[in-house]
């Protein structure tokens, strides 16, 4: 059932996270090292590591830790290294003319570690690199195989909170959004809870169903927050067990503090902000509802998006035979 992760399309921390955390869960509702191996395709020591470092640290020790060995045999001496750490302070010289101009014994690579171990070499991370692999993976999903679910706080908006406060306006949004086409879904909530989320689902899981999405080819993404059951292992009930049991949709949770892993919702919370939340004037609680409305009318059926080869969603789910009427979605308030 489990033993096909390596193949998995989108094999990153997420999905090895959650696999890890599906298995200690397996082992933890009463099956045995071995069964649980057999299960998840992989071998009882295995089963027993991460079982280990989830009793030792819970959920982060779920994470992968850093490879490297503590402690090194042939390690540079500390009154080397600290000369190094001067010399390079006071001329801010490479690794090279380090050696070179004050005739030190040690390799220029040896240098270069020690420079890089201290802080003191900067390199710029070619990020287009791997954005444009991931913008290609991405590619490969189709509308609705996998949609980022997040939370996103409207009384931290300094243009929006004067409305936020004469109209009692809700003070979250949960937010929905599909990785492949860039949909976006949300909702208005004024308390964070399960069962608010649960209805969120509720709602979006019976609109792309009416329009022929089955939801078992469905894959949430979530962070591990209280509102989606994220601080628990057993999910016997709460939001993971309504999407497992009785939407029979898949569900992953990212890692803990890698909001990254969630970047399409993350950056639809930033746009939202800034072309609507921080522009609008509100006159009442209809009016916010009608506008909220008419900006997810535009983001899905008109807004182009340059991540998405200048698409706008409607274009990409039309590629796939899909009706514009499943980007319509009225948001409203989950009271």
């Amino acid at each position: 059932m489990y033993g096909n992760i390596a193949n998995n399309k989108l094999k990153d921390k997420a999905i090895l996270y959650d696999y890890r955390r599906k298995m200690v869960e397996y082992y933890l509702s009463g099956h045995s090292y071995r069964e649980t191996g057999r299960v998840f395709g992989t071998s009882k020591n295995t089963v027993l590591k991460w079982v280990k470092r989830y009793k030792e640290s819970g959920l982060e020790g779920l994470k992968d830790r850093k490879r490297a060995p503590k402690r090194v045999w042939n390690k540079t001496k500390k009154e080397v290294e600290e000369n190094i750490i001067a010399l390079r302070e006071q001329s801010h010289f490479g690794a090279r003319r380090l050696k070179e101009e004050f005739g030190l014994e040690v390799s220029s690579g040896t240098i270069y570690r020690i420079l890089k171990e201290a802080g003191l070499i900067k390199r710029r991370k070619k990020k287009y690199k791997k954005k444009r692999e991931l913008r290609e993976i991405k590619k490969r999903l189709k509308p609705f195989e996998r949609i980022e679910v997040d939370i996103k706080y409207l009384n931290d908006i300094p243009e929006f909170y004067p409305y936020y406060k004469r109209f009692k306006l809700p003070k979250y949004q949960i937010t929905a959004r599909d990785i492949r086409s860039g949909a976006l879904y949300y909702f208005y909530i004024k308390d964070k809870s399960v069962a608010f989320t649960i209805m969120a689902m509720k709602i979006l899981l019976n609109h792309l169903r009416r329009y022929g999405i089955k939801t078992e080819d469905i894959t949430i993404q979530t962070d591990n927050g209280g509102e989606f059951s994220g601080g628990r292992i057993h999910h016997d009930r709460g939001f993971v067990h309504y999407l497992r049991e009785v939407e029979r949709t898949n569900h992953i949770f990212i890692p803990p503090r890698h909001p990254n892993s969630n970047a399409d919702v993350e950056s639809s919370h930033r746009l939202i902000e800034d072309e609507f939340y921080k522009v609008e004037a509100i006159k009442d609680k209809e009016d916010f509802l009608n506008k909220a409305y008419t900006y997810q009318l535009y983001f899905n059926l008109m807004r182009k998006n340059s991540y998405k080869g200048w698409k706008t969603p409607r274009d990409i789910i039309q590629e796939y035979g899909l009706p514009i009427e499943v980007l319509i979605l009225p948001p409203i308030i989950i009271d």
